[in-house]
């Protein structure tokens, strides 16, 4: 009888379920905006990217006609509309039944309203949603569909969950329905598996950042170790907590996981692209794609992978000191792989297995890439194009192997694809997926994992598809019974493939059996992988026992595999400093270790994380000759050792600093030592360095070319300052200690070093070099008479030699008094062109803030003031006129191209990475291309935003933010070096509207040129 209320209970609930569906529908500006000034943002964003064309979708038979696919292959429609719409995600269960993630409330939450938006369209809402069941209910929802009768057509469905406000992800374990709902991640009880919640949600974690619902947390998967895996995309940021994980923040990009026993949150890698995917291979190897032009990242336990520092913000750990890149790519540099899998199931053809299936949502096709070894990550090497459409509407954004081996494809199916634009244009009606497969009939018996004998569940781990093996272990979890632990460990011992063993210690571990025993046998495996992951397993626990140490310890000597070695590295950072160090010691000398880029990182990061908590160890390393000169020490750990000491300070860190320097064996490890140890103390006050650090700087200034003179100077010593001043203007001195006295006038606050920098600058008679760092040095002194002087100097003094007019024109365009002084000379005394002053420098004049500045510089430079909203109608329709009127002339249009964008923008391998590469864009959709080139500030790519930074002392610095980490930023001017600068001396910093691509480009062409340069920029 209690089964029978509880039966009919559901079914009223779920009933009610169904009548409270939110049906999907755009949201009109009036509705969203919280302030008059969004509300004006938004109506009056001119930016269409690759946005709602205005043609309608094609039916899907007739979508199905549009496909170009491999001869040895056959495409089908699953699903479409109206049963589905804007599916983001799909998955299948231990019944083979097919997940979908319908993302219909994208892209804003309902019951918000946004108080502040930014230029990349990150939001800021008046109130935080609140979970699923208590706060408002959102047209979000996740369907069930099965396939009853084995024919290969869902058949059947039913809406699992409704209601959701903003949903990225699910899945099914631990008797729970897993639901990812930023900023939540919540549990639903399901305690009979049949997908249906059996009661209200509970909430396991908070904090996801919700600020772009472009790049929100994504991807719910299970990883073979038991964990929840998903992704973050770049645009938002988190402060994560759970039961026991407090406060985790992060910011951007990155994969992250949760142990839904242990309640643990932890971030498990952190950079790469905006990541919205999470792919596991055979190996338990964790990737996900990318939004620039490679395939993706092979992200590795505690890594530090590539970020946009000025869109995305810094990493967590201030001291890594550099992160990876993504993996190398041999092909097409086509933006942007959105998700992909490693193919290792058995329907598809050979040619297929084990390799990568990429997504590429922007152009309209799947790629199949091969994937080598290359060290310990791997080279991508691009084979073809296996799946097109020529069909703009077909937008793949999932891609997932099915049970019965096929692959499975989620379709957005838009003419939109750009999220830049904050007005909600999307196509709520039209969602479809579809399926490849092999020619021959598709037949897959019905099946259910969670009813399987535990004998039947350890036959599966050697199954021949990959997702039957993932879903077995799934079940492994779930069940956790200690009883089926000897059938497992007589597979793990059996040997009969390293694939089978892998698979049962993954079983093993989930079943509650991993012990010492186990551990050390596996470290001990011929397959490099049950090795690899013994070790991974053991860092996980943060526990050794002596044994296990020992054995650790013996495998960083002996290893040779790279994979492993540089798990070992990443687990040493996870475990106490007494069991880590040794590790780290058998590293620095293992001679397999040496040269892969990756390891070296991955050693670092993990002598970084001991640095100052296994402070006596870590020094005691250093103790051994012989392992100053391994590559790994020299070249990667020294510096950066160091100059975290240095940046860190304090007494501790200071006498470190000074063991280090005393510990090396020769000068020229000293010298290494010494430039990390500069860099670390870069902006520091001197004054606030000891005595002895003092005196042993001083000791190796002279040796390594500052100068005995350099922290005397630093500290603005009369006596040094009267010295240096007098040795500057002497040619026979040496030209390098010259230069390193120049620099620090540019540290210090030294007013009697401003005649003497003046003096160089303007003579002939010293090198360009020395002249260029007096100019360079002088922008740090707020005195008028700087840029009069420079200003009369620079027609016959600065003008003749690229370097010094450059570095002159930087000089100007930081103050608005000296561009002023400058600008006299064009408009008054006609001494200088106005052609001869670049366009950056020109916008950089009116970044200073100074009206009648600002004035004179529309003044004299009109076509620098910013297009209104008419212009850029007209110019647009000028275009597009052109455009429709005849062809172009592929090489007269190669010409112009060379001429208007070939000096900031490569194309096909020709050109300059000043602006983003044009390869990988959609050249073919021309309201695209026209618009973004009328008008270039709607949308800037990330990674090229110039930056305003006005620092305390007036001067003003625009460039392109290259570094944000150890508490530095580094901006790198156009055309300049790159400067470093410490958050003391800044006032502010902000992100520029402005690209530093000009507007009116093309306003200069006749119709036939634009054909002509359309013509080749459209040209495959």
């Amino acid at each position: 009888m209690k089964k029978l209320f509880l039966l009919l209970g559901l079914v009223f609930a779920f009933l009610g379920c169904k009548q409270d569906v939110k049906e999907p529908r755009n949201v009109s500006i009036d509705e969203i905006s919280g302030s008059e000034e969004v509300k004006e943002f938004m109506e009056t964003f001119n930016s269409m990217g690759i946005q709602s064309d205005g043609t309608q979708n094609i039916s899907p038979q007739e979508a199905l006609k549009k496909f170009d696919i491999a001869k040895d292959l056959q495409i089908e429609l699953v699903l479409s509309e109206p049963e589905i719409h804007q599916p983001v995600d799909i998955s299948f269960d231990h019944r083979g039944r097919l997940w979908v993630v319908q993302y219909n409330q994208y892209p804003y939450p309902e019951g918000v309203k946004v108080t502040d938006i930014d230029r990349h369209n990150r939001a800021v809402f008046d109130k935080t949603p609140k979970p699923p069941s208590e706060g408002v209910m959102g047209a979000d929802k996740i369907t069930i569909f099965e396939d009853t009768n084995n024919d290969g057509k869902y058949d059947k469905s039913i809406d699992a969950i409704t209601g959701l406000n903003i949903t990225t992800g699910v899945a099914l374990g631990r008797k729970k329905i897993w639901v990812l709902t930023p900023p939540y991640l919540v549990a639903y009880p399901d305690t009979d598996g049949d997908g249906l919640p059996d009661g209200k949600p509970e909430v396991h974690l908070e904090g996801f950042g919700l600020e772009d619902t472009h790049a929100v947390a994504n991807n719910l998967r299970w990883g073979p170790d038991g964990w929840l895996y998903g992704a973050q995309g770049s645009t938002t940021v988190a402060n994560v907590n759970s039961a026991v994980s407090k406060n985790v923040y992060f910011s951007g990009q990155g994969i992250w996981r949760y142990h839904p026993e242990t309640k643990i949150f932890e971030v498990f890698a952190e950079g790469g692209g905006n990541t919205f995917d999470v792919e596991f291979d055979k190996k338990g190897r964790v990737y996900s794609g990318d939004n620039g032009t490679a395939r993706g990242f092979y992200y590795k336990q505690g890594g530090y992978y590539l970020k946009n520092w000025g869109k995305h913000g810094a990493l967590t750990n201030p001291y890594a000191f550099g992160f990876l890149p993504g993996m190398e790519l041999e092909g097409e540099k086509f933006r942007f792989t959105h998700a992909w899998i490693k193919y290792e199931e058995a329907n598809l053809p050979k040619r297929y297995h084990g390799k990568i299936l990429a997504l590429n949502p922007l152009h309209n096709f799947v790629r199949l890439t091969r994937i080598e070894e290359k060290g310990s990550t791997f080279l991508c090497i691009d084979e073809e194009k296996i799946l097109e459409s020529t069909d703009h509407w077909f937008r793949p954004v999932d891609i997932k192997s099915g049970p019965d081996g096929a692959v499975y494809i989620a379709d957005w199916n838009d003419s939109r694809m750009s999220h830049v634009d904050p007005r909600d244009t999307w196509s709520k009606t039209t969602g479809r997926i579809y399926r490849f497969r092999n020619k021959e009939k598709l037949t897959v018996p019905n099946f259910d994992l969670s009813t399987m004998t535990n004998s039947e569940l350890v036959q599966l781990l050697s199954n021949k598809n990959k997702w039957f093996r993932q879903e077995a272990l799934r079940q492994f979890g779930d069940r956790r019974d200690s009883s089926v632990l000897l059938e497992l460990e007589t597979v793990f011992h059996s040997n009969v493939s390293g694939q089978t063993s892998l698979e049962a210690l993954w079983a093993i571990h989930l079943t509650g059996g991993f012990s010492d025993k186990i551990a050390l046998e596996a470290m001990d495996h011929t397959d490099p992988y049950v090795r690899f992951w013994a070790i991974r397993l053991i860092g996980d626990t943060r526990k050794a026992s002596n044994a296990i140490a020992r054995k650790l310890k013996e495998m960083a000597i002996s290893e040779s595999h790279l994979e492993v070695l540089g798990q070992l590295a990443s687990t040493a950072k996870r475990l106490p400093q007494d069991v880590a160090i040794p590790i780290i010691a058998g590293l620095f000398g293992n001679n397999f270790h040496q040269e892969d880029i990756e390891n070296q990182m991955f050693t670092w990061w993990a002598v970084e994380s001991k640095a100052e908590t296994g402070r006596k160890l870590v020094l005691a390393l250093f103790n051994k000759k012989e392992i100053w000169d391994k590559a790994l020490v020299k070249d990667v750990v020294l510096e950066r050792l160091i100059q975290r000491y240095a940046i860190k300070g304090g007494a501790e860190n200071y006498s470190s600093c000074i063991e280090l320097l005393n510990l090396a064996p020769s000068d020229a490890h000293a010298k290494i030592l010494f430039t990390g140890l500069q860099e670390g103390l870069r902006g520091r006050s001197p004054f606030e360095i000891p005595t002895d650090l003092a005196q042993t700087i001083q000791k190796y200034q002279s040796k390594f070319g500052e100068g005995k003179l350099a922290l005397p100077l630093r500290r603005n010593e009369t006596e040094a300052v009267d010295k240096v001043l007098e040795l500057l203007p002497n040619e026979d001195a040496d030209r390098l200690e010259r230069l390193a006295y120049i620099k620090i006038f540019g540290e210090i606050d030294q007013p009697k070093s401003i005649p003497v920098l003046l003096g160089i600058a303007q003579d002939h008679k010293y090198s360009i070099a020395v002249r260029v760092a007096c100019l360079e040095t002088l922008g740090h002194y707020n005195e008028e008479v700087i840029g009069k002087e420079m200003a009369d100097a620079y027609l016959f003094k600065l003008r003749a030699d690229l370097d010094l007019r450059k570095a002159a024109f930087q000089l100007f365009a930081s103050r608005a008094s000296w561009a002023s002084a400058f600008l006299v000379k064009i408009s008054d005394t006609k001494e200088v062109k106005k052609s001869e002053v670049p366009l950056e420098i020109i916008r950089q004049f009116k970044l200073l803030g100074d009206s009648d500045l600002s004035k004179k510089v529309d003044e004299l430079w009109p076509s620098v003031k910013m297009v209104s909203s008419e212009e850029k109608e007209k110019e647009i329709k000028r275009i597009q006129k052109a455009l429709v009127s005849g062809k172009g002339n592929v090489e007269k249009g190669k010409s112009l191209y060379g001429m208007y964008c070939a000096n900031c923008h490569i194309l096909n391998g020709e050109g300059k990475e000043i602006g983003p590469e044009l390869t990988g864009y959609d050249r073919n959709n021309l309201t695209y291309m026209v618009l973004n080139i009328v008008d270039p500030n709607a949308d800037i790519r990330e990674g090229y935003v110039n930056y305003r930074v006005k620092k305390k002392d007036g001067q003003v610095i625009v460039g392109i933010l290259t570094d944000r980490s150890a508490g530095k930023i580094k901006i790198k001017p156009l055309g300049m070096d790159e400067i470093t600068l410490v958050p003391e001396v800044i006032d502010e910093i902000e992100a520029q509207k402005a690209s530093i691509m000009p507007e009116r480009l093309l306003a200069g062409l006749s119709e036939q040129d634009i054909r002509d340069l359309f013509a080749y920029m459209n040209k495959e």
